[in-house]
């Protein structure tokens, strides 16, 4: 049986950076990126970016510059994201010629700063609470028992 030891000074301080939730550093490009969280207008764009484009370097670039653009208040992410967007992710493929590894670092970085946990439990909550679901009255349940049909809730 293993032996259970006390985590390291750099695991502990790992493990107090997720609990605070803290903006990661990544170093892209020789300048130092804080990536937090991601807002649902980056997260919509990954999306769509992921959907529709069909050259995977290309693919890679326009992500890395949706999580690059990604700023702690909104309205300067929608601005980055519609106005700034193009031009960046153009000079990055184009001009930089950044390489695939910087990239893998970065999205590395951005998969830890979707919050997917909240979102899934939403869905499930806000699901059973929707009007078009098919529910029974106490009634129709106890003429479909005798009827011999399963009921549905």
């Amino acid at each position: 049986m293993a032996e259970i030891k006390q985590p390291t000074p750099d695991m502990q301080e790992l493990y107090s950076e997720m609990l605070a939730q803290e903006p990661e550093k990544v170093t892209f490009g020789g300048k130092e990126y804080s990536i937090g969280w991601l807002h649902y207008a980056n997260v919509r764009k990954f999306s769509h970016i992921m959907l529709k484009e069909k050259n995977p370097v290309k693919r890679n670039v326009k992500v890395c510059a949706c999580v690059l653009l990604n700023h702690r208040w909104g309205l300067l992410t929608w601005f980055l994201l519609n106005i700034c967007y193009g031009f960046y992710w153009r000079w990055l493929y184009y001009v930089r010629d950044i390489d695939q590894i910087e990239i893998t670092k970065v999205l590395d970085c951005a998969k830890k700063k979707i919050q997917s946990e909240p979102l899934a439990l939403n869905i499930i909550l806000s699901t059973a609470m929707m009007d078009t679901m098919m529910m029974m009255a106490g009634h129709e349940l106890g003429q479909a028992a005798r009827d011999g049909e399963q009921p549905t809730h």
